[in-house]
């Protein structure tokens, strides 16, 4: 493969750690990675904030707006990336990380400011909380990627990330499980609350967990002056552009139907909150039963065979949710076996995707100009998601019609424009260039001679 110029000239980097260092940090990382996945499944993310939401009748194009604040929030990476890395990543990351608890937990108050300001004021109130935890959330990640790049050695990164995910999924699964069993033994808002409360005190854990990590040294040497320009650079690179394509489109179409597939569920399926919320269990199974697979074959054949396997199952679920059935005996077992296969395919994409970013696409010398567009575009798209979501569901609410045994309605629509989406971002994923020496055809067409060799 010819050398391809670097876009960027390199800047001044801190000595690299050993490998001993980094190692040394593995297990404090797991340990925050799980305590945060628990504390993000019982407060702001997933079934249970959404739920949340409904309880407090909010319509759905202002739970939209809200969930878009989120990743919207992004965008302040193009300005906080050199802050964080001329005042050391690590520290950015840790003061940030756990103000964002500090302030979910001001969540415990808004019954009380709903009763004695009203409605109006309540709704004011989340909001702000939402958009400043979501500020404190963007300036933590946009420092965490490039410390995250650093002390992850290259050769174990499939395997920490699927090990990762295995560990992160079995809390998880726990914490849903019982998230579930609180939401059926309670009325209205408490049992929300309680989890929320809980979940605060656990992310406070995980961050104190990430204190004895090593990396993300201050450089006084890094300015704003030349940021603008090196990020332009960027934007030069063809293979950075074909990333960023590949994964914005599939954000898109991913995003657009799954944050509201909990309300289609219980709205359009009739399935208890109860039961919702324990429904995501499955794909918690399918990530863990798939992650180890995903991340051994990543580290062996390269993270692109891997992103393009998983991102063509992942196409086929949005179908699956469109030719679902909604009058059927066997609905739970249909909709966990949705869940599970999604669990799988998301889980592929994700470390494939990721692994191939900071393996492959974003050179280390030049990660603070590369990660900050990758994160500001990881929000612009994410933010856009909920609010078309949103905005096609409201217009198309009162509209509802029947094609064989399927229903056609908003969340239809949603589910073939995700399946469009997802479509296109599996194009453009393929113009990225490999990691490793191997091609996505080159792997698939060994795995058919092996298995046809195996059958005779």
């Amino acid at each position: 493969m010819p050398a391809v110029e670097d876009p960027l000239p390199p800047t001044t980097e801190p000595p690299e750690l050993s490998d001993e260092a980094k190692l040394r940090g593995l297990p404090w990382q797991l340990a925050q990675n799980v305590l945060n996945a628990v504390f993000a499944s019982l407060t702001v993310f997933g079934s249970v904030f959404l739920l949340f939401l409904d309880e407090l009748g909010l319509p759905k194009t202002q739970i939209g707006l809200l969930l878009s604040l989120m990743p919207f929030a992004g965008l302040l990476a193009l300005w906080s990336s050199p802050v964080a890395t001329r005042l050391g990543r690590r520290r950015v990351f840790l003061v940030c990380w756990t103000a964002r608890k500090a302030v979910v937990a001001g969540l415990l108050l808004l019954p009380w400011v709903m009763d004695r300001y009203g409605h109006t004021a309540g709704l004011m109130y989340l909001t702000g909380i939402v958009a400043l935890f979501s500020v404190l959330r963007s300036v933590a990640e946009t420092a965490w990627y490039p410390w995250y790049q650093e002390v992850i050695p290259n050769r174990l990164r499939g395997r920490f990330g699927a090990n990762s995910t295995v560990l992160t999924t079995i809390f998880t699964c726990i914490a849903v499980v019982v998230a579930g069993r609180v939401l059926k033994t309670s009325d209205g808002l408490d049992g929300f609350l309680l989890l929320i409360g809980v979940g605060c005190v656990i992310g406070l854990v995980g961050t104190a967990a990430m204190i004895p990590v090593p990396g993300g040294a201050p450089r006084p040497d890094a300015g704003a002056r030349g940021h603008l320009a090196n990020m332009l650079g960027c934007l030069r690179d063809a293979n950075f552009v074909s990333y960023l394509a590949g994964f914005g489109s599939m954000t898109l179409g991913v995003l657009s139907y799954l944050t509201f597939l909990p309300l289609f569920l219980k709205d359009r399926l009739g399935l208890a909150p109860g039961t919702v919320v324990t429904m995501e269990t499955a794909v918690m199974i399918g990530s863990a039963l798939s992650a180890l697979l995903w991340g051994r074959a990543a580290d062996r054949v390269g993270s692109r065979p891997v992103l393009m396997s998983a991102a063509a199952l992942l196409l086929l679920i949005p179908l699956g949710w469109l030719l679902l059935p909604r009058q059927t005996p066997h609905l739970l077992l249909l909709c966990g076996v949705l869940y599970f296969l999604h669990g799988m395919a998301f889980i592929g994409c994700s470390m494939g995707a990721g692994r191939l970013l900071l393996n492959g696409v974003v050179p280390p010398a030049q990660s603070t100009a590369y990660m900050a567009l990758y994160y500001a575009w990881q929000g612009l798209v994410g933010g856009a998601a909920p609010l078309l979501a949103g905005a096609l569901l409201q217009a198309y609410e009162p509209w509802e019609g029947h094609c064989a045994w399927f229903a056609l309605d908003g969340h239809a629509v949603l589910f073939m424009l995700a399946a469009v989406l997802i479509g296109l971002g599996w194009a453009c994923y393929a113009r990225v260039r490999p990691d490793d020496r191997y091609r996505t055809r080159d792997v698939l067409h060994a795995l058919t001679d092996r298995l046809f060799h195996r059958l005779r």
